[in-house]
């Protein structure tokens, strides 16, 4: 049996979520927005930025950027966009698919998006979240004070 804790990386997920969003998108009726490729772009761009930031700063310190096995990271990162977000990874993953949902099928990406949101928070962050506790107990503790 597959474990989708692991073996499912979110840009994957993303990935087939964005495809989802774009190959629905006769099923929705289309709501007219003004700037739509405007505001879509903004936060395609966004997301981007803030996932490229995140891994520049795993790039920083040497430590492992793929989820599919937390206990492997050597080093809790608490500074840059992680002062921010504890999983901006994933809050850029979202972004992008807010973008590609306003630029392509705003319902469609509305009704898929919870679904990505639930996965991650299911099988990711809580899967990551232990393995980093057992990894940076007091580190993390102090982090989530921040």
């Amino acid at each position: 049996m597959i474990d989708i804790k692991t073996k499912f990386p979110p840009p994957l997920v993303a990935l087939t979520f964005g495809f989802l969003i774009k190959y629905t998108k006769n099923i929705f009726p289309v709501i007219e927005i003004k700037n739509v490729i405007v505001f879509g772009s903004f936060m395609i761009i966004s997301g981007l930025i803030i996932i490229l930031s995140a891994i520049i700063l795993f790039k920083k310190y040497q430590t492992t950027i793929t989820p599919l096995n937390p206990a492997n990271a050597t080093k809790l990162i608490t500074d840059g966009i992680y002062k921010f977000s504890r999983n901006p990874m994933y809050l850029g993953l979202l972004l992008v698919l807010l973008g590609i949902s306003i630029i392509l099928n705003l319902i469609g990406g509305f009704l898929l998006i919870p679904l990505f949101i639930l996965y991650l928070n299911l099988f990711k962050s809580v899967t990551e979240e232990n393995a980093m506790v057992d990894l940076f107990k007091d580190e993390l503790l102090d982090y989530k004070k921040m």
